[in-house]
């Protein structure tokens, strides 16, 4: 048994990681979840999808585009109403609306932590040793992080048998506040839901005055 496989009461190392996946241990080491309890997060959409998600007609779709920010999953953004909505009005015009959500986070993969990213680390080592061509990452399309997240999670959900629930991160963007500021006027966590469970209720959004 190597070192990967022994029970330890918190999973994360590069080095064990490493070793499992040289050694073809069936183990992959991922660190304990962090958890809040619920996070009230907001998802920009058409007005129609808004209408059919709330009346119960539909449901999210994960997106699944191989630039997503943090891999596969539902978007949303948290505990910012105006940002969603702005964002659905660049792609919808006068149709753009919001739905907000009350998320269980559950097993979320924090990256507001710096202990979330080892694993993320360690994933990406594992496929640049491969000799596959990996994509890169431009200002918009994040092809590289969505290519490490998703191999990350592939291996957690089939090997370890515990699925992440959420995805979770922050994001510096847009312009400085003011001159020298390190403040960005479009910073903003995301959540990507990876598991329909972790959507407890969808309420509408009152946006006449965002």
């Amino acid at each position: 048994m190597c070192y990967a496989c022994k029970p330890r009461p918190l999973l994360g190392t590069g080095r064990a990681f490493l070793q499992a996946r040289a050694t073809g241990c069936p183990a992959v080491v991922m660190p304990m979840g962090y958890r809040l309890e619920f996070v009230y997060g907001f998802h920009g959409c058409h007005k129609s999808v808004a209408q059919a998600l709330l009346s119960g007609r539909d449901v999210m779709l994960s997106s699944d585009n191989d630039y997503d920010w943090l891999g596969s999953g539902i978007y949303f953004w948290e505990e910012a109403p105006t940002r969603a909505f702005r964002w659905a009005q660049r792609k919808f015009g006068n149709d753009a609306s919001v739905v907000g959500a009350k998320i269980k986070l559950g097993r979320c993969l924090n990256l507001m932590d710096v202990e979330a990213y080892s694993p993320l680390r360690e994933t990406y080592e594992v496929l640049k040793a491969s000799g596959r061509a990996l994509p890169i990452n431009t200002s918009h399309y994040h092809r590289l992080d969505c290519l490490v997240i998703n191999t990350a999670m592939e291996y957690v959900g089939k090997e370890i048998g515990k699925p992440y629930d959420t995805v979770r991160c922050p994001f510096a963007e847009g312009r400085p506040v003011f001159p020298e500021s390190k403040l960005f006027d479009l910073s903003h966590i995301q959540i990507a839901v990876r598991r329909q469970e972790a959507l407890v209720d969808l309420f509408a959004v009152e946006t006449s005055g965002l």
